[in-house]
Parts: structure tokens; C-alpha cells; sequence
């Protein structure tokens, strides 16, 4: 007797092998066969799934819903995609482990990217407690932790722009391996970010050594992206650890249409015995906080510098006419804007935003950070179709949403990354195998991250199943309206529980915290 079964589906397991039709039978939270099964078979629920592609649930590698799963465990943004799990901090932008001090800095400065927080209790300190927290409330997906290393700088240094002494690195490595023994898989950074942008060679080697695992938002992803690139490689083979670049996208002209020489130079470090992969989302526009763009050594780092220094005339002035740098502003759009003057531009560029204004564009995303209370967001049109293509089809690649939670007009790679990556890149453009891209979607990050008996359809490992239907399946969240659920992805089980039925979520709590 079985608890479900899934029967005559179009099974593609997740190890990239081409589908086969099979039953799937579910007992408990387990799966216990996936074999044509006898037509007398009994189970308590029993669905017809010929036609349709029967996957492992998705497992979306990077991901900030930190505070997103706090505030609402539903997640149906992830839920309608058919994510069964999210592994996070990314961009070493989180909240745990942090002293008081150090998470006052880091909300203060990334309140804006992780959405409404009205309804969280911020009474944690260590890992541990906040991975108990999602436990103790229950969550729609499971959970996997990598820690930030921007809250480990700001609780040991705060946001100082220098490189750690021996004596901040050490606090630094032990709140690391203390999250680690709590549970977190390892570690995420992002050095475009401050504080992070100030850690040298020795920080990040020493501290990527002891993770075990980094996720890394590079230096730079544009005029000096081979440089930056260069240097995570240098990191993953001085420090002998599996490094991952986060979203790794080639944007402004310069880069574009070398897609295959940057690959060429990841192939190459591999060979010589860096462990480096990537993650990329199926757009070619990013997203992120506004003061990220402000001009080094003029506005200050920690939140209440940047206000300051905004409030100044004369330092204002500066930033003004620093951002006025002859970039093409139209490429960038306002996003994450909730205030009653700055919420009227969210979706218009910031060239049409300024003119509307009557201001420049450098007076504009003054006012805009300083109107917001540095909570506004951005998105930039900047990378080439052609290099996603080649990037996403590099193996050793998979997929990953970069979902931010924001008020308003968020990226639509929030709702749509995994739908988008079947319909226009497997069902609309021979860019990818279905196999392929459900390999990249399910086990490549189950076995990067060390994620046990997940990530496949196989005998023994945990029911997180998603059921497609490769004709409807489809991406409708655009940058216009970015909060639309997607289409096509017809049944999820996570752990074994039905957490979406007949492309209807049912609001089960089934996730689980995913310790290391």
C-alpha cells in the first residue's frame, strides 16, 4: 500500500538522463519505487500523469528569502514554481549569526531587499536560533543556510573599509564554524558590497577555507569581470574549497559576445584544480539596492554615513555630479520604491524619472535615497541574450532566481525563473535538453551543496516532486506586472505533503530546516 502514486508520467529523474515513462509511488515522506507499476496496485491517492513531465522538486541555489519565509511561510512564489528548496543568505547580505550592533547595521543598510518584515521577531543572534525560528513557525519549502559574510564583518568591524586584523578575522572564523556546527552548509559573500568590498586576498581565502563551500557575488560583473573572475578562482584553488558564482551574467558592451572566452578561462581554472561552478537566472536584466551604486570614497559605507553625507550640501553636490557620468540611464528603472513621492516612478527609467523631476540623474537618486530611507531598489538592462545562452549551457552551471521579496514592482524572476527556463529555453529555443535543464534545476545543486537524498527521483530519497505539464508550462510575470504565478506546473510535494494540487497551492507548512 502506498500513499501516492503518480502514475505514467514522463519521468526525467534529475540526473540528466533522457525521460522514461514510469510510475512513482510515495510512501510517507519517501520515495519508494519508480517503476511501471501493476495497474492493481492500491494507494490512497492515485494521479493519472501521462502526458505530463514528472521532475524532482526544484531547488533554487540562490535565493534571499531570509526574511521573506519569516513574514509569510506560504512562499507561493516559490511554491507556484514548483521549489521544493531554497538555500540561503546569498550575496553575503543576511542577518545570522550578528551581534546587536551588526544587525542594527544590516538592516538599516539591506532593509530594502528583503521586503516587509512587519510580522518577524528579530530576537536572534546565532544561526542556530534563527534556523529554529523557521522551524518553530514551519515553512513551505525546506530550508538550506549559507552564512553571510556581510553580517560576520559588521558584527566583528562593523562596516569599516579596511581589511580585518588578525584578531576581527578570528571572531569572524568562529562565528562561521560556530553557524556551521549549528547547521549552515557554508558561507556566502558578496564583494561588490560594503562591508564586504573591503576584504583582501587573505579574509576571503582564510574564511572560504573554513566554510567548506562559498557562494560568491564577484568584485564586478562588467568592465572588470575577467579580473573579478580571476580572483574567485584564485580563491577556490588557494582555499581548495568549492566556490560558486553567484548569478553570472556579462553586462555593458565590453563583454559582449565573449561568453565563451570567460568560459574558456572557468574550464581552464577547473582543469588546473579549482572547484568553481556558477548559477545564472533566465534574464537579462539585474536587480538590486540603490545606494550599491553610489561612487566609492564619496558618500560614506554605513547607513547613517550615506544619510549624512546626502544631507550635506557640498559632499551632495559631489555625489550628484559623479553619478551624472554619462552612462545610459535609461537601462536603469526604478523598483522597490514605496514612498508617496518615489513610488509613482516604480517601472520608469531613471532618465525619464530625473526629467519628469526637472533634475539631473545624479540630484535624482539622491533624492530617491534619501526619500526612501535607502529602501529603494533598481533594476538595470545590461546583459546580452547571447551570452545567457552560452553561460546557461555550460554544465557546470545550474539555476538560480535571485528572487528579491520587494513592495511593488519587484524582478519577475521572483515568479517566473523556473517556468521561463523550461518554456523559452527548453520548449521555445533548443538552448537546453529538458533533462539538461532539470539536471540544472534539481540534483547539480543537491550535490554542489552536499544536500542529502534530495535533488532526484530515486528509490530512498525525500518526495519533493513536481509535476509539469510541457504544453501550458509557462513563465507570466513580466516587468510590467512581475507578481503573476506561472502557468503549467500542475502538482508539488514537498517531504511527501501536496503543497500545490491542480495548479492550486494548498497553504501546507511541509518544508524542513536542512542542517548540514
Amino acid at each position: 500500500m502506498y500513499s501516492i502514486i503518480l502514475k505514467n508520467g514522463s519521468v526525467v529523474d534529475g540526473t540528466g538522463v533522457e525521460p522514461r515513462i514510469a510510475d512513482l509511488a510515495i510512501r510517507g515522506d519517501r520515495i519508494v519505487a519508480v517503476d511501471p507499476l501493476p495497474p492493481t496496485v492500491e494507494a490512497d491517492v492515485i494521479v493519472d500523469c501521462s502526458g505530463l513531465v514528472v521532475s524532482p522538486g526544484f531547488i533554487d541555489i540562490h535565493t534571499h528569502a531570509d526574511i521573506a519565509l519569516l513574514q509569510d511561510p506560504y512562499h507561493l512564489p516559490a511554491v507556484t514554481q514548483g521549489v521544493t528548496t531554497e538555500v540561503f543568505s546569498n550575496c553575503g547580505l543576511g542577518f545570522a549569526p550578528a551581534t546587536g550592533s551588526g544587525v542594527a547595521l544590516q538592516r538599516a543598510n539591506l532593509g530594502g531587499l528583503f521586503g516587509d518584515s512587519s510580522r518577524v521577531d528579530w530576537r536572534w543572534s546565532t544561526t542556530g536560533e534563527l534556523l529554529s525560528a523557521y522551524e518553530c513557525q514551519g515553512v513551505a519549502v525546506n530550508v538550506a543556510y549559507l552564512v553571510p559574510h556581510g553580517s560576520l564583518r559588521a558584527s566583528a568591524m562593523g562596516y569599516a573599509l579596511r581589511e580585518a586584523s588578525t584578531d576581527e578575522l578570528a571572531v569572524m572564523r568562529a562565528m562561521l564554524a560556530e553557524s556551521l556546527n549549528e547547521g549552515a552548509w557554508g558561507m556566502s559573500t558578496g564583494l561588490w558590497y560594503a562591508p564586504m568590498k573591503a576584504a583582501g586576498i587573505t579574509e576571503n581565502i582564510t574564511l572560504t577555507r573554513t566554510a567548506g563551500f562559498v557562494a560568491t557575488h564577484q568584485r564586478d560583473y562588467g568592465d572588470r569581470l575577467f579580473e573579478a573572475t580571476a580572483e574567485s578562482i584564485e580563491i577556490a584553488k588557494s582555499a581548495a574549497v568549492p566556490v560558486q558564482i553567484s548569478h553570472l551574467q556579462m553586462n555593458g558592451r565590453i563583454n559582449r559576445g565573449r561568453a565563451s572566452e570567460l568560459l574558456d578561462l572557468l574550464n581552464t581554472a577547473r582543469s588546473n584544480g579549482a572547484d568553481i561552478t556558477c548559477d545564472t537566472y533566465p534574464y537579462t536584466a539585474g536587480s538590486t539596492v540603490l545606494q550599491a551604486i553610489l561612487p566609492a570614497g564619496i558618500a560614506g559605507e554605513t547607513p547613517d554615513e550615506i544619510l549624512e553625507s546626502l544631507r550635506d550640501e557640498k559632499t551632495r553636490s559631489a555625489i550628484a555630479f559623479a553619478l551624472d557620468d554619462g552612462r545610459d540611464w535609461s537601462k536603469y528603472v526604478v523598483s522597490g520604491a514605496s514612498s508617496a513621492e518615489f513610488g509613482q516612478f516604480e517601472g520608469v527609467d531613471f532618465a525619464s524619472a530625473a526629467q519628469l523631476m526637472g533634475q539631473s540623474i545624479g540630484e535624482f537618486i539622491c533624492n530617491m535615497i534619501v526619500g526612501e530611507q535607502l529602501r529603494a531598489c533598481f533594476i538595470h538592462h545590461a546583459a546580452y541574450e547571447q551570452n545567457l545562452e552560452t553561460i546557461m549551457s555550460w554544465r557546470h552551471n545550474m539555476c538560480g532566481s535571485d528572487g528579491l521579496h520587494l513592495p511593488g514592482r519587484c524582478h519577475p524572476r521572483l515568479y517566473g525563473t523556473f517556468p521561463r527556463l523550461l518554456r523559452r529555453y527548453v520548449y521555445d529555443r533548443p538552448v537546453l535538453t529538458l533533462q539538461d535543464a532539470i539536471y540544472k534545476m534539481t540534483s547539480a545543486p543537491a550535490t554542489r551543496l552536499g544536500l542529502r537524498d534530495r535533488g532526484q527521483l530515486c528509490k530512498g530519497y525525500f518526495a519533493d516532486v513536481v509535476v509539469i505539464d510541457p504544453k501550458l508550462v509557462r513563465d507570466t510575470a513580466t516587468f510590467e506586472n512581475p507578481k503573476e504565478f506561472p502557468e503549467g506546473i500542475v502538482h508539488v510535494w514537498c517531504n511527501g505533503v501536496q503543497v500545490k494540487a491542480h495548479g492550486q497551492p494548498t497553504r501546507k507548512l511541509a518544508g524542513r530546516v536542512l542542517r548540514r
